[in-house]
């Protein structure tokens, strides 16, 4: 019932806390030029941002150039928290928001998180995230007080399912193909 409250709240341009396999995030949808515009001004940043996907189908449809030795750890490590660096078709890719690229690349996750992958289909397949932080500042968990705090800023906020959060506390681990080898740009490969 939560997750359709906040789709709502998304799919009319909001930006919600939400829990996310690793670190709390703030999300928007990517083809919500507004709500692009509002996640920039909460972050202090311009981007790029994170786009998290609904499945590993949704995922993969995004990339353009998909080696087999990537596919194959794409398949092994989603969900989950790593986060592949991958070229793409850009912006022109479904409507999405240029803030989601740098150049033709993309950042992706199909999230661990069960609730995460929902919302993330209940707003057409995707979500453009980003840790529940401003500039300089440590992640926050999605509550209440958080979300009146930053009411200039929220739209709403999604709680952990299941009353606690899933997170590890720490960002995922971000990878890129090259050549033909996998590299760890953050973090420890996954197990």
């Amino acid at each position: 019932m939560q997750c359709l409250r906040m789709a709502r709240l998304l799919n009319a341009g909001g930006l919600i806390a939400h829990h996310t396999g690793t670190l709390p995030g703030i999300a928007s949808r990517p083809d919500r030029p507004d709500a692009i515009r509002r996640l920039r001004r909460f972050k202090q940043r311009s981007g790029p941002f994170l786009l998290l996907a609904d499945s590993q189908t949704t995922a993969l449809g995004l990339c353009t150039r998909l080696p087999a030795g990537l596919r194959r750890h794409m398949r092994k490590l989603w969900p989950g928290p790593a986060t592949f660096i991958v070229a793409s078709a850009g912006a022109a890719a479904g409507g999405m928001s240029p803030a989601c690229f740098s150049g033709r690349n993309v950042a992706v996750r199909v999230d661990a998180d069960a609730a995460c992958r929902y919302l993330a289909g209940l707003c057409g397949g995707w979500l453009v995230s980003s840790s529940l932080n401003r500039r300089s500042d440590a992640a926050r968990q999605p509550h209440r007080g958080l979300r009146m705090r930053w009411h200039r800023h929220l739209s709403g906020s999604l709680n952990a399912v299941t009353g606690k959060s899933s997170a590890s506390g720490s960002a995922s681990c971000l990878l890129k193909w090259q050549g033909s080898k996998l590299h760890v740009l953050r973090g420890a490969l996954p197990a």
